[in-house]
């Protein structure tokens, strides 16, 4: 059986992080195992997930212990990512969301009893209810109801509408499965604010007794069951509430230390910082592999047009500004992801020795940016970063990048489909621009200071992108003044410009990313390491000049001249790389046999042939 050795290397630190390698060669391992044993005939994909979950849980330390470590959780989520892109929205729900909010928000998780080590052994399927499908923005406004009944000391669980239906990954019969339902709860007929509740959903002979789950949707970007969740007086007994050191007395008064509904909201889903400190390094990985996989296959690729019969693909300059581009823009993914899990580790840290709390005021949209701002930004840039790097590779793959075996469909539908998923990306942008532009300190009265370095430059980028940043802030905060002072509120005053806050949301992320990319060459100690990633670095800035030309010539920040010579900075990048793509293929690409698609083969049309002849 293939194992996989940790490499040496101060590139595969940067690129890996303080990683625990035996665990990644274990899950690495485990899901090549796995693959190896597919059932015969097809196994139903529900029972199929759940028999994944439970060898994954196999493999790794006790829940506890995971928790503990953001790196292991980072590890979990690149090994699953890269082996099986449907298979990690369900590690997602699974890990990340249903026993995150457990760890996070229960004083014990073991006094859960049943339903916890269900859940931690990998023996139930846990998923995360929140999103209903009734209204936009449902998270600011739950209808799922948590009613207490101080006879029992239980908890109600009702759907009052079809509309506060849930949405997840819930389909499939026969699975035991386990939820975190998000729902309003309410004491002696007043409303205290959303909290979560461990719910046993269903078991091997279906939903349980007032669970209602519909026939399985399709959603073909992310294989998986799918289904609409209702709860007709489902009771939740006392220590399943995620209570999060809230309490109900014996007299049925309500104590809630956070004091109030947006605190409580803001606390409730603080889980999105576990999903949005390994998420990026996730789609990272993504976007690495399916830049060297579209690499090695143009490299092997001969053409036969006219200008130069037999010539490799690869010889084409547009070619090379595609997939070297597409490599460099996985680096920069790769160096976002290390700083979401730096801030998540100093969060930790921070609350760890008793740092209040965000205040909850940022709520406008989404909750989102409420919860962390940064990271919820890195979160929304990463994953459609990263769905770019895979939709360009596809298209420059030709027919064999929608191939499924190629993986590279695979990588671009986990990446597209999570634009909505997991915090809607769309939202966290205009609610991070609002924010932005309603702070002091934004910027120097709209004027742009000038790039004093040049574009083949790794620190180029990085100047550009902070001087964007500040333009727009600048401007978007000139324009809420002025629409205040004459008496504009809410939506009257923000309609016209929602444009501008998701442009400066942006604009924010881009200057996180391109910040996250200058921290990380800058560190590199190795001189010879330091002459490959600077061009790399360097290349990314251009690629991204480019694809945002039109903003950054409208606001002043770029010279139209300055636009029409990147070609010529990018050939130039490109040539200095060239040498040095072996390197880096090896460095930035996946272990032999962690991800198999016949596209990075030598002979591409023997190993097709050969992966469909079975």
């Amino acid at each position: 059986m293939t194992t996989y050795p940790q490499p040496p290397g101060e590139l595969d630190a940067l690129v890996h992080g303080a990683r625990p390698y035996a665990l990644r060669s274990r899950l690495l391992t485990a899901l090549a195992a796995d693959r190896e044993e597919a059932a015969d005939p097809p196994e139903d994909p529900a029972r199929r997930v759940h028999r994944r979950l439970r060898r994954l849980a196999d493999n790794l330390p006790p829940v506890g212990e995971l928790f503990r470590d953001p790196e292991q959780l980072a590890v979990l989520s690149e090994c699953v990512a890269l082996a099986d892109p449907p298979l990690y929205m369900a590690v997602v729900n699974h890990y990340v969301l249903c026993l995150g909010s457990v760890v996070t928000l229960a004083d014990d998780p073991a006094t859960l009893g049943r339903p916890w080590q269900a859940l931690a052994t990998g023996r139930t399927k846990g998923v995360f209810l929140v999103t209903e499908v009734g209204d936009a923005s449902s998270h600011l406004g739950i209808r799922t109801t948590a009613r207490f009944d101080p006879e029992t000391r239980e908890f109600v669980l009702d759907t009052p509408v079809v509309g506060a239906a849930k949405f997840s990954a819930v389909g499939g019969a026969g699975v035991p499965q386990s939820a975190v339902v998000c729902a309003r709860l309410v004491v002696d007929g007043s409303p205290r604010g959303v909290f979560s509740f461990v719910v046993e959903l269903t078991d091997a002979d279906g939903p349980r007794p007032g669970v209602q789950v519909t026939r399985s949707v399709d959603v073909p970007s992310l294989p998986l069951d799918y289904a609409l969740v209702r709860f007709d007086g489902v009771r939740v007994p006392y220590v399943q509430w995620l209570r999060d050191r809230a309490r109900i007395d014996a007299d049925g008064s309500f104590h809630d230390p956070l004091g109030g509904p947006d605190a409580r909201l803001q606390r409730t889903l603080s889980v999105g910082q576990i999903l949005w400190a390994t998420l990026p390094s996730a789609v990272a990985t993504m976007a690495r592999q399916s830049a060297v996989t579209a690499l090695r296959f143009a490299g092997h690729r001969r053409a036969h047009g006219r200008l130069a019969p037999g010539a490799s693909v690869l010889e084409f300059r547009n070619q090379q500004h595609a997939l070297l581009g597409a490599l460099a823009t996985s680096f920069a993914l790769t160096c976002a992801g290390r700083t979401a899990r730096e801030i998540w580790a100093r969060s930790r840290s921070a609350a760890a020795h008793g740092a209040p709390a965000r205040r909850a005021d940022g709520m406008t949209f989404s909750p989102w940016t409420a919860v962390d701002r940064p990271l919820a930004v890195l979160k929304a840039v990463t994953v459609r970063g990263a769905a770019r790097v895979a939709g360009d590779c596809q298209h420059r793959c030709g027919l064999a990048g929608f191939l499924r075996p190629n993986l590279l469909d695979g990588y671009h539908g986990f990446a597209h489909a999570f634009d909505t998923a997991g915090g809607d990306s769309q939202l966290i942008l205009l609610d991070a621009g609002r924010a932005l532009a309603q702070e002091r300190g934004g910027g120097a009265g709209g004027s742009v200071r000038p790039i004093d370095v040049p574009a083949d430059h790794p620190g180029w980028w990085p100047a550009v992108a902070r001087a964007q940043e500040g333009w727009l802030r600048e401007d978007l905060h000139r324009a809420v003044r002025q629409g205040a002072r004459v008496g504009r509120t809410g939506l009257d005053l923000w309609n016209p410009l929602l444009d501008s806050a998701h442009g400066l949301g942006e604009a924010y992320g881009a200057r996180l990313v391109a910040d996250a990319v200058a921290a990380a060459v800058e560190a590199v100690h190795q001189p010879e390491l330091r002459c490959v990633l600077r061009p790399l670095a360097a290349l990314y800035g251009a690629v991204e000049a480019r694809r945002l030309a039109g903003g950054l010539v409208a606001t002043g920040t770029l010279a139209p001249a300055t636009v029409r010579a990147l070609p010529a900075v990018v050939d130039g990048l490109c040539d200095r790389l060239l040498p040095h793509l072996p390197l880096l293929c090896e460095a930035l690409g996946a272990p032999p046999g962690a991800a198999p698609a016949p596209l990075a083969a030598d002979d591409y049309a023997a190993a097709l042939y050969d992966s469909l002849d079975r």
